[in-house]
């Protein structure tokens, strides 16, 4: 009987020992895709952050926001100028027209 103990216990623990050994092969197997899949989703956001930061750097800074702010205002003043300009030659166009058409009727 105590041979046949013996060999029982030694089943016993062979199979507790399969048993470890098969959790701690599946949860390594486990971390091991999780931590391929951590390693592919960190690569992909290195890539978009490197294209971030080539987009920032051809971004314009302030100071030279400030200074198409400046040249935009001088181009409305000269666009309002134009239009002053352009104002009395509409006007004799029209005159030039008008009479152009009279004439023609008489």
């Amino acid at each position: 009987m105590d041979i046949d103990m013996l060999i029982r216990a030694g089943q016993f623990v062979f199979t507790i020992a399969v048993g470890m050994f098969s959790i701690a092969t599946a949860r390594k197997a486990s971390s091991k895709a999780d931590a391929e899949a951590l390693a592919k989703r960190l690569n992909s956001q290195d890539a978009r952050i490197l294209t971030l930061e080539q987009q920032l750097l051809h971004m314009p800074d302030s100071h030279q926001m400030s200074e198409l702010a400046g040249d935009m205002k001088a181009i409305k003043a000269e666009l309002a100028g134009v239009a002053r300009e352009l104002a009395p030659l509409a006007r004799s166009v029209d005159r030039i027209n008008d009479y152009l058409l009279n004439a023609r009727a008489q």
